[in-house]
């Protein structure tokens, strides 16, 4: 194998969140609005519920990405706030991003990648459009590892759709036999497979995930074996 291909969240990183995080909603704007010195009613925090669940993926599952601008400057207008828009973005990512911890075993896979020349990439799917500054900086411990990093507002994309996969293979100019990626999800999955890649599934729980993947890890430790 030339290359490997790494998903971020359940991966390298740990959220300690949900996926879904419309639960966490009304406590995330309470905290935003409270940073940036905007007036917190129960009123805007419902308005701005409201529009978070319609770009919600996991409600509203879509292929196509959406930029932060456009998400919080729906909100933001509704709130006659717009001039805040960089303030508020960075309050409400910062509210979920609070507890990220990166797994023990991915610096160590990515550390023996770039001992042995093998090419590392990411290709991760953003919340609420997040843009890169933030998104990749829940792994900045392991940028130094990192040859590509991809996120679906970069690419334009969500997995599964396969421009990112494509992308990847174009960057390393390898052939899809030649690289593997990794992921949690069913969508890492199915996108991997679209383009030609050994797709690995990583389940770090005990439930039963079968998503037609070329194999299963509990930990990063094991693509040693699939990279020799």
């Amino acid at each position: 194998m030339k290359a490997i291909g790494f998903d971020i969240g359940g991966t390298l990183v740990n959220y300690n969140k949900p996926l879904n995080w419309s639960g966490s909603f009304k406590d995330a704007l309470t905290f935003m609005c409270k940073n940036t010195n905007i007036l917190v009613e129960a009123e805007k925090i419902d308005e701005a519920i409201e529009i978070l669940q319609k770009y919600n993926t996991r409600v509203n599952p879509r292929e196509y990405e959406v930029s932060s601008d456009k998400i919080f400057g729906e909100i933001l207008k509704k709130w006659g706030e717009e001039e805040k828009i960089n303030e508020c973005k960075k309050s409400f990512y910062t509210f979920f991003q609070r507890e990220v911890t990166v797994y023990t075993d991915a610096e160590n896979i990515l550390k023996y990648c770039k001992e042995n020349g093998i090419k590392t990439s990411v290709y991760t799917d953003v919340a609420y459009g997040m843009d890169d500054e933030f998104s990749l900086k829940d792994i900045e411990t392991l940028a130094q590892y990192i040859d590509l990093k991809l996120t679906s507002r970069n690419v334009g994309y969500r997995k599964p759709n396969s421009k990112g996969f494509e992308a990847m293979l174009k960057t390393f100019e390898i052939r899809p036999e030649e690289m593997l990626y990794v992921g949690d999800e069913e969508k890492d999955i199915i996108g991997a497979k679209s383009v030609g890649m050994k797709a690995i599934l990583i389940n770090r729980g005990n439930e039963e995930k079968q998503f037609n993947q070329d194999a299963t890890i509990k930990s990063l430790d094991e693509l040693v074996n699939f990279l020799n």
